[in-house]
């Protein structure tokens, strides 16, 4: 039995209260009063917040804590092609983006987005999470991962450490990590990379870019280019693209 402070994946909303937030029913997506974070982002600016799902309910709940004084919604898309038209001239702080559209993936629509604003903040959010769902969403360079259901601070949270710069990662998809790890050894067990490789192909599995890359482990942007050439020789492939098709499937 869930707590009464849980986002779900479930439908509706009851009617809004006189001056309240959203009454939730028993297995709503949103299954606590909006009003009950006991803090909230702390920052002096409310971020600009925009959601691409088709939950009304979510909307709504969006709303609610817009009206609480959380942040601003400055966007309320239901599909792909609305948030690409609007996105690219309407920059927002952070989009919260479902995995499952009436017209594509949000993975899909996280990709079209990084090559229009690739520095936009986008956490994934999702009621059906998976292995494969996570590393995608890694692989398209999303800041966060967030299963529903989630609490409103969770939610809020969630939004403070991509704006300060750190991945959000849901608690329940924790346990999701494991594949991926056993799968990375996998990998580096059979090609017999270096550590130095290992690092890399860890760097690659999370979406960084070169300069990230190089940032991260120290080094400089023509050892990365090197040390990748030869990370592609071990493994059989010619780019990121087919590591990821190469070694995405896995149990």
């Amino acid at each position: 039995m869930k707590n009464d402070d849980e986002l779900d994946s479930g439908a509706g909303c009851e009617p809004r209260r006189p001056g309240g937030g959203c009454q939730p029913r028993p297995g709503s997506i949103l299954a606590d009063p909006a009003g009950s974070p006991d803090r909230g982002l702390q920052r002096s600016d409310d971020p600009e917040i925009t959601v691409v799902d088709d939950d009304d309910d979510l909307h709504a709940y969006l709303r609610d804590l817009e009206h609480l004084g959380h942040f601003k919604l400055t966007g309320t898309f239901h599909d792909a092609a609305q948030a690409l038209d609007c996105l690219s001239r309407d920059q927002p702080d952070v989009v919260i983006m479902d995995i499952r559209l009436p017209d594509t993936s949000g993975i899909e629509c996280t990709t079209k987005l990084r090559t229009i604003l690739p520095g936009l903040p986008i956490i994934v959010l999702t009621g059906y999470a998976d292995s494969q769902t996570l590393l995608r969403s890694l692989l398209e360079v999303a800041n966060g991962f967030l299963v529903k259901p989630i609490t409103t601070q969770e939610f809020l949270d969630a939004i403070a450490d991509v704006l300060d710069g750190r991945f959000a990662l849901a608690r329940q998809a924790v346990p999701l990590l494991m594949p991926l790890v056993h799968h990375v050894r996998a990998i580096t067990r059979d090609n017999r990379l270096t550590m130095r490789e290992e690092e890399i192909l860890a760097c690659l599995f999370q979406g960084m870019q070169d300069k990230e890359i190089a940032a991260t482990l120290g080094i400089g942007t023509a050892t990365v280019h090197t040390h990748i050439h030869r990370l592609f020789d071990k493994l059989g492939v010619h780019s990121r693209r087919d590591i990821v098709a190469k070694y995405l499937n896995f149990n």
